[in-house]
């Protein structure tokens, strides 16, 4: 098969040309079928093109067969299941994920112990990965954990201030009293003082 021609009027249409470009091109329409078989018999070669009226389809012979040149497919519809909205029948077709309906099934958390109210404390944080991966190898319990409770900001934070709030001198009783009179905090070894005062030394 040799592609398209145009021809200009009154030319003549030579047996070689008629055969290429009209004969071995044309689509042939039949009723079904039967009626091509029996309107061709054995005189097929491959390439031939026929459309089958009682299909609307159209086929091509492969040297063998007539094979279907295009194929409908057997999906008739899209139905949203479990968890899903949208779907269609007809045209382009979308699927989306209703989160709110999304459940895990318990077999996925047999392993799981924490109850509910425990796991809503993560509810909020707002660390990164690599501040949680401090926690990596830790083994502290429950209740050494719990010393935490109530910690709002970074933890060395919090003892600093604690250290401004304590450091130095503070009169709370007169000398020869049995209550602390003086109490300091200091990163130097003691020094000076009076009766009842008390030296707290820390490393910086």
């Amino acid at each position: 098969m040799t592609g398209w021609k145009e021809w200009a009027i009154a030319e003549v249409v030579d047996a070689d040309e008629f055969q290429t470009y009209l004969q071995n091109q044309v689509v042939m329409v039949f009723a079904d079928s039967a009626a091509r078989s029996s309107a061709l018999s054995t005189s097929v070669a491959e390439g031939m093109v026929s459309y089958l009226e009682d299909s609307s389809a159209l086929f091509f012979y492969n040297g063998s067969a007539w094979v279907a040149a295009a194929s409908d497919g057997d999906i008739t519809g899209v139905t949203a299941g479990t968890a899903l909205t949208g779907g269609g029948t007809t045209g382009d077709v979308t699927l989306n994920v209703d989160l709110s309906a999304v459940t895990i099934p318990a077999s996925q958390l047999s392993d799981v112990t924490s109850t509910a109210a425990e796991l809503n404390i993560l509810d909020g944080v707002t660390a990164d990965a690599t501040e949680l991966n401090i926690l990596d190898g830790v083994t502290a319990t429950t209740a050494e954990l719990n010393f935490v409770d109530g910690v709002t900001s970074a933890v060395q934070t919090q003892l600093d201030a604690r250290v401004l709030e304590t450091n130095g001198a503070v009169t709370t009783a007169a000398t020869g009293s049995n209550v602390v009179r003086n109490i300091t905090l200091s990163t130097s070894a003691p020094s000076g003082g009076s009766d009842g005062d008390v030296w707290l030394v820390y490393e910086a």
